[in-house]
């Protein structure tokens, strides 16, 4: 065959067999394409919806779409639908190392289309607000009682984990009769109005301040969900520390008076939750929101707020955006060993007296998580009802 006629022959070919090729769309472009979807962030549960914190919106989500195998970084994605309004339900897994590489994941997969971000969870919680003991170990007098199933609905968070501490000063303080108070042993690597002295620490995100728009539309929410009741499990372990005449109903904890003080090491003790609460009481003055001392607020311990929000507020930043974020937590237990009236800590099922691993070992075998993480689930799905009727 003749040149001239071999070289429009094989366009033709190179055309046709283009055609019966199938066209696809990254991953990316597909999602992109898409609602804006507020993303629900929970650290554990099963793709089922049978247990953990994910349970309640797997339970309630319509139209659900599982898509975890596409992901590389988070243990369970779905989207779906809550009161019609589009979502992302996500498991980011336990822990910072978890959390932070899977709200980057999720940025990269929906970017421009998120409309928010929301983390609800469990954690370890203040026994009564501004602490229930004092530097001596004393108990306080007139504290007021945190129930297991409160609620904490905020706007910040503050890094546990980059900190300096010393145990020779903390040795110190027992002499000297504070046992419980960290002051001189403890000190951040960045203060709370965003200076540092410690030479290559100036880009470390020590705390993230958000918006509140997004914690006052859930405090509005909060305001009109009706709470369940503490079954027998849970009065038990509240009455570790407190009376039974002292029970009270969920109360819901707002931006000026609570946080997750997040922390890998899952901090747990008296010295750790004053410390926790200077850092937040410090926090929540400069950040203007309302001056308060440590006496005034109460602290979660968890894992997860400070790497994910770090994540988000530097994306963020980079792009000159505003995706707006919350973090709920439900009270699971009590963030140290409950103490009695000398301020030693009370004896274990042995005699001893418990150690924190230990007591944190007995509040996982104890109840209070299922109903920590459905408290933490309802302002979120009160508040897509809400938007569904409007």
């Amino acid at each position: 065959m003749k040149l001239h006629l071999v070289v429009p022959l094989l366009i033709v070919v190179a055309l046709l067999s283009a055609a019966c090729v199938p066209v696809t769309r990254p991953l990316d472009a597909a999602r992109d394409a898409g609602a804006m979807r507020s993303v629900i962030l929970t650290a554990f549960g099963d793709s089922a919806g049978t247990f953990g914190e994910t349970q309640p919106f797997l339970q309630a989500l319509q139209d659900k779409v599982d898509r975890t195998g596409e992901s590389a970084f988070c243990e369970g994605v779905y989207e779906g639908e809550l009161s019609g309004q589009p979502v992302v339900v996500v498991t980011t897994g336990t822990g910072a190392d978890n959390a932070g590489p899977c709200m980057q994941e999720l940025l990269s997969w929906y970017g421009p289309r998120i409309k928010e971000v929301i983390w609800s969870g469990i954690g370890g919680v203040t026994p009564a607000v501004g602490g229930i003991v004092d530097d001596t170990g004393q108990r306080r007098s007139g504290a007021t009682p945190v129930m297991i199933g409160d609620v904490c609905i905020s706007a910040l968070t503050w890094n546990w984990d980059l900190h300096f501490s010393s145990v020779s000063d903390w040795r110190a303080a027992r002499a000297e009769g504070a046992p419980y108070d960290p002051a001189g042993g403890w000190w951040p690597m960045k203060n709370s109005d965003g200076s540092s002295d410690v030479l290559g620490f100036d880009n470390v995100q020590q705390f993230v301040i958000a918006d509140t728009g997004l914690a006052d539309e859930l405090l509005k929410a909060a305001a009109q969900v009706t709470w369940p009741v503490m079954d027998a499990g849970v009065q038990a372990k509240v009455e570790h520390f407190f009376a039974p005449d002292q029970m009270r109903p969920v109360h819901v904890f707002d931006y000026t008076q609570c946080a997750e003080v997040a922390g890998n090491n899952f901090w747990h003790g008296a010295v750790e939750s004053k410390l926790a609460r200077q850092y937040l009481a410090s926090l929540i003055s400069t950040a203007g929101l309302a001056q308060v001392q440590e006496t005034d607020v109460v602290t979660f311990s968890a894992m997860e707020a400070a790497a994910w929000m770090s994540v988000l507020a530097r994306w963020n930043a980079h792009h000159g955006t505003q995706i707006p974020m919350a973090v709920i937590r439900g009270a699971s237990n009590y963030d140290q060993v409950a103490l009695d009236a000398t301020g030693s800590p009370m004896a274990g099922e042995d005699g001893r007296p418990l150690t924190a691993m230990a007591d944190i070992r007995e509040d996982f075998k104890e109840a209070g998580a299922s109903f920590a993480w459905d408290n933490a689930a309802q302002p979120v799905l009160k508040l897509f009802e809400l938007r569904s009727s409007r």
